[in-house]
């Protein structure tokens, strides 16, 4: 199985996302979202090419496309590395 790596720009987007949705939405909203997405990419490391390929963005790196989310990730033969997690109505290659 490979191993996990959330770089800091993902922690802090998924901490924005929390906060986003807490204001939103509320408390317990925020906690679903946050935790069906940390589930979302621990199941990337049972299937790490799960996420299509943007190769044309950056060498190696993948999207996968949650909920309201993209999860970009460089993907190496032992190593999921979470990159970004970014609104799907941002530009990915502008936020990379």
């Amino acid at each position: 199985m490979h191993k996990l790596l959330i770089r800091p720009r993902a922690r802090n987007d998924i901490k924005n996302i929390w906060h986003y949705t807490y204001k939103n939405w509320g408390e317990q909203q925020a906690d679903n979202y946050t935790e069906s997405l940390d589930l979302a990419i621990n199941d990337m490391l049972e299937n790490p090419e799960m996420g299509i390929s943007i190769e044309h963005i950056r060498k190696g790196y993948r999207l996968y496309h949650f909920k309201h989310h993209f999860v970009v990730y460089h993907l190496t033969s032992t190593v999921v590395d979470i990159v970004r997690v970014l609104g799907e109505s941002m530009n990915i290659e502008r936020h990379l």
